[in-house]
């Protein structure tokens, strides 16, 4: 979730101090920024271990800060089975947050609004208007700034007062050539909904001093760091085509850790349900064992990547996929293992393997195992380079049925003073050949060219 904060109308400051509201009383977010910071443990245990009591905080000191930004743009697609395609779009992107604390550098408590929404009309072969929209909210410890010690200091808050709620929404949407068979081959319209909290969440900075000679250790690098005791999250995701999907997520872990700085995510013990309804079908339930899934973003590129390993529970015909797919164990491996190098002065490089669950808009349950691999040079005219490789396993009967799919994509980019521009080339065997509404049962040859050339700029505000 964005951490984002910008200018508000005043009916949403009044709607942020009523959230906050409780927060005076209850003193169940617990930070000391004006304190002494404990001495740098050396032993085994962190140094972060006596959190300051709750009524040690300074509600009374509260920062509001404000954010506001926007892009304008226009792009020029021609994709094989659509057409030429031309499109203009604008977005706002507001945000709005309470820093509640004694510290002006650090905040021990807060709550963030943000909203967003981008339009596009789309005109030529197939025409359409589009529309994204976003909103969301989040009220927790605020982020320690990162560290390269850790200092005993920390900020912590309780359930209900550390949760995220986002929506995004989506109008006239088309799949990627490189989407597995979820949707049918048309425009499409999504709204999804997504809850997180957790019994307990700490925020901290840095690590334990080291304990080697001088010169024997190497240099740490500066963290900021959260730990959830029991996170949990559901979510609500709606698909409109001709007919309407509906999809549950219910889920959680024993323990969740998140790195602030590399944006590193990893969860011990997760547990999730899915049940989707599908019109004149009865429900589908999907659900999953985590072990270990970590989760990291390519800085660069935005690209996800995962480690970890689970299992498939629960799904329509599982003891016949599990009999077909491993006789021994019977049992539906889910996971991956992936990896991406840290920025350097020529570019970086990553790639992946993963195998996951999905059910498709006819209600069936399928596998997608799925490579890939990427290389980028910001040198190069921002010169971003990846492949993958897909295939889907479903039963079918008794018979295992797999379809494969490929490709590689390449684009370019050039940005100076807020203006940016992006030529992008897609090419490869795929579901979405052509948007003729049919269901994506096979697959076929696509390519998309696309040149994107837009303005962006913003400004924030605090006081």
């Amino acid at each position: 979730m964005e951490h984002r904060v910008h200018k508000g109308a005043a009916p949403m400051r009044f709607t942020a101090l009523l959230l906050a509201a409780p927060l005076l009383s209850t003193k169940s977010a617990s930070a000391c920024p004006d304190t002494v910071a404990t001495d740098v443990s050396t032993d085994v245990s962190p140094s972060t271990s006596q959190p300051c009591s709750f009524g040690q905080i300074d509600f009374s000191r509260v920062h509001r800060v404000f954010e506001i930004g926007y892009s304008v743009g226009a792009t020029a697609t021609t994709q094989s089975g659509v057409g030429q395609v031309g499109s203009a779009f604008v977005g706002l992107d507001l945000g709005y947050g309470l820093q509640f604390g004694g510290d002006d550098e650090q905040p021990s408590y807060e709550v963030v609004f943000t909203a967003g929404a981008a339009g596009t009309r789309v005109g030529g072969d197939v025409a359409a208007t589009g529309l994204v929209t976003k909103a969301g909210v989040q009220l927790g410890p605020a982020q320690m700034n990162a560290s390269t010690l850790d200092t005993g200091r920390g900020n912590i808050a309780f359930f209900p007062l550390t949760m995220e709620i986002a929506h995004t929404g989506e109008l006239g949407a088309r799949p990627r050539l490189s989407a597995r068979p979820e949707l049918a081959r048309k425009l499409y319209g999504r709204e999804r909904v997504e809850l997180e909290t957790r019994i307990v969440r700490v925020e901290g900075a840095g690590e334990k001093a080291q304990t080697g000679a001088p010169g024997t250790t190497e240099p740490k690098k500066a963290t900021s760091w959260a730990i959830d005791v029991l996170p949990l999250h559901s979510g609500v995701d709606i698909a409109m085509q001709d007919d309407t999907r509906f999809e549950l997520t219910v889920g959680g872990a024993l323990m969740g850790v998140e790195e602030h700085v590399t944006g590193a995510h990893l969860d011990l013990l997760g547990v999730e349900h899915r049940r989707i309804d599908l019109p004149m079908m009865g429900a589908t339930d999907l659900d999953t064992v985590w072990m270990l899934r970590m989760d990291g973003t390519d800085p660069f590129t935005g690209s996800q990547y995962v480690l970890g390993w689970g299992e498939v529970v629960a799904m329509p015909d599982a003891d016949k996929l599990r009999e077909k797919l491993d006789p021994e164990g019977k049992t539906i491996t889910i996971g991956g293992a992936g990896w991406f190098s840290q920025p350097r002065s020529w570019g970086g490089f990553g790639a992946q393997y993963k195998r996951e669950p999905f059910v498709t808009m006819t209600g069936e349950v399928a596998l997608e195992d799925r490579i890939s691999a990427e290389v980028y040079i910001p040198r190069a005219l921002g010169l971003t380079a990846k492949v993958f490789g897909a295939r889907t396993t479903r039963l079918v009967g008794d018979e295992l049925v797999h379809a494969s799919t490929g490709g590689i994509s390449l684009d370019a980019s050039y940005s100076t003073e807020g203006f940016s521009s992006k030529l992008g080339l897609e090419l490869g065997r795929t579901y979405y050949t052509d948007l003729d509404g049919a269901l994506p049962e096979t697959t076929g040859f696509g390519a998309n060219l696309a040149l994107t050339v837009q303005h962006a700029g913003g400004k924030a505000w605090r006081r």
